[in-house]
């Protein structure tokens, strides 16, 4: 049998739980009997995937999960005359070969089921945003070039437009991946001046802020079991770091497939710190390879002309690393980047108030820069420590004679 190229796998926040990676076993000997392992177990990863829809539609737990059901788009004609087990959900085509081994290792952290698709290995498609289209054509000639993913145009795909990107996670083997919600707000002041003008108590969104903290609400939005949209969407940015620090952990997402969201009131330096610090596992190269890429980050930052008249709102650094000691940061989601008015621009380091448009993502990457080197003191410590326990065990060793 020819190989063939392996699919990209798509699957809803839900699965990210159980992710691992695709063996042969799970294909082969298929003909005489239903594939041997469940394959919704699979994740889906991604570059990001911030939406032009206002944040408060995003973070709910429990919203818009589709139970850990797979999508998986094929990337190449099968023929007519493969086997009937080789389809799933009669438009799901599977063309792999035995002799191929090839991990699956998407995995979505955060935005809207549905936004990618497959590509050629190596590429993705995101749903497209005119926004995000725009922004990656400015990058062209900007500083932040080299820390975005890398873009190649639109593609119609199944009669909608798509952004075709390289997919970040292509070059790692079983990567950890990190998304990091840049800035004060995730939400643009236009959005909060639309959701002023006809404000009403909704209960979907008191049952996710109660979801978040029972004690969220008012009296008087208990009574009521409802909460305006423009009263959560400011209420949401209070409970995480994204209030006090000017970033927030969106996800997590670990080599061994487990995956976590639950960082809505993740709040304080030592609880993001500690986040940290179980993410890269105490390994002080990977740490160091992070601040190393995130300086370059802020140094191209303060260079680039794109920032400087862009408000970078619902933005993240993606953080990725393997058991290889590879790390990477990169800048993605740009969908609701808006461009400033004619001769505007912005500090993106000031305090955020209503109108003035800063997104304080400087403010918060010089927040997230210090608690990485917070992490690499604490595990230089760590290494410190146990190199002079040795030594001391080792002094101690020869004055008894011990051989």
């Amino acid at each position: 049998m020819d190989a063939r190229p392996v699919p990209q796998v798509t699957i809803t926040p839900d699965g990210c739980g159980t992710s691992r990676e695709v063996l042969q076993e799970d294909w082969e000997d298929a003909p005489n009997g239903p594939l041997r392992r469940k394959l919704s177990n699979s994740s889906i990863s991604s570059t990001g995937s911030s939406a032009v829809e206002s944040e408060d539609d995003l973070l709910s737990d429990s919203e818009s999960k589709s139970k850990g059901l797979i999508t998986l788009e094929h990337l190449v004609e099968v023929e007519e005359t493969r086997p009937p087990w080789w389809k799933l959900k009669t438009i799901v085509q599977w063309p792999f070969s035995a002799t191929q081994r090839r991990k699956v290792s998407w995995v979505q952290l955060a935005g809207h089921k549905g936004n990618f698709k497959a590509a050629d290995e190596g590429t993705i498609l995101k749903k497209f945003s005119e926004n995000e289209m725009q922004a990656f054509e400015k990058l062209r000639d900007d500083s932040l070039l080299p820390f975005a993913p890398g873009y190649c145009g639109i593609v119609e795909k199944d009669g909608e437009s798509y952004l075709r990107m390289t997919d970040l996670l292509a070059s790692f083997n079983l990567p950890n991946v990190m998304d990091c919600k840049m800035g004060v707000r995730t939400y643009l002041e236009e959005e909060l001046v639309r959701a002023r003008e006809k404000p009403k108590p909704r209960e979907d969104l008191y049952k996710k802020m109660v979801e978040v903290d029972s004690e969220g609400p008012t009296p008087e939005e208990h009574s009521q079991r409802g909460v305006t949209k423009p009263r959560y969407m400011q209420w949401r940015e209070t409970m995480s770091s994204t209030n006090t620090m000017g970033f927030r952990i969106e996800g997590i997402k670990h080599s061994d497939g487990t995956c976590r969201t639950d960082f809505k009131k993740t709040r304080s330096k030592q609880d993001v710190i500690q986040v940290f610090q179980t993410f890269v596992g105490g390994n002080v190269g990977i740490i160091k390879s992070y601040l190393s890429r995130l300086i370059k980050i802020q140094t191209a930052l303060k260079m680039s002309e794109f920032f400087k008249r862009h408000e970078v709102i619902g933005s993240s650094l993606l953080f990725i690393h393997d058991h290889t000691d590879k790390a990477e940061v990169w800048i993605i989601d740009f969908g609701k980047t808006t461009a400033l008015p004619e001769g505007q621009t912005l500090s993106h380091n000031i305090p955020w108030q209503e109108g003035n448009r800063e997104d304080g993502y400087l403010w918060g990457l010089e927040n997230l820069i210090q608690t990485l080197e917070s992490v690499s003191n604490a595990a230089t410590c760590e290494d410190t420590d146990t190199f002079g326990t040795v030594i001391k065990e080792n002094k101690q060793s020869t004055a008894r004679g011990d051989k």
